[in-house]
């Protein structure tokens, strides 16, 4: 797979990268996985804290449960080698508007939400935030667009008529 790209922003990143490439899953999983064997090995509880581990712009739950099965068994992986039991919880990042409407999907693979509000608003509005405020004032200054309300009016509904 191609690496450069015309537009990384709605490019091969996050959970797309990983899908291609699993190797960095597992890595990445890894490296939290034995920091928190390491942890509780010298914390005063002696046991390992509960790492939270975050696929990020998942748009389908085949996405999500594939790589939920990397971090799965790369978990499996650094517990034999160290002898623990990890505690860990496997969520995504709620970036993109199709997240957003298979959530209710992505729940039943995922432990826990969190939401990229900023991917979430540029990929909402179509803006990017780096070329945004080159013509966003003459949208304020023509009434046809907020910047205060970007984030907040419709969130949480699909409103065809706002």
């Amino acid at each position: 797979a191609e690496l450069r790209e015309a537009n990384p922003m709605l490019g091969h990143r996050g959970c797309r990268l990983a899908v291609t490439y699993p190797e960095i899953c597992e890595m990445q999983a890894r490296a939290v996985f034995e920091a928190a064997a390491q942890a509780g090995q010298r914390g005063s509880s002696g046991r390992p804290p509960i790492a939270e581990i975050m696929v990020p712009l998942v748009a389908d739950v085949k996405e999500l449960e594939l790589l939920k099965k990397v971090i799965e068994d790369t978990a499996e992986e650094v517990q034999r080698e160290h002898g623990v039991k990890l505690l860990y919880r496997v969520g995504t990042m709620i970036e993109l508007p199709r997240a957003c409407l298979q959530a209710g999907v992505l729940a039943q693979a995922a432990e826990f939400f969190s939401f990229g509000t900023n991917d979430l608003t540029q990929t909402t509005y179509g803006l990017s935030r780096d070329d945004a405020g080159s013509f966003l004032p003459e949208y304020k200054a023509n009434g046809i667009m907020d910047l205060r309300e970007l984030g907040s009016r419709g969130r949480g509904r699909v409103d065809p008529h706002r």
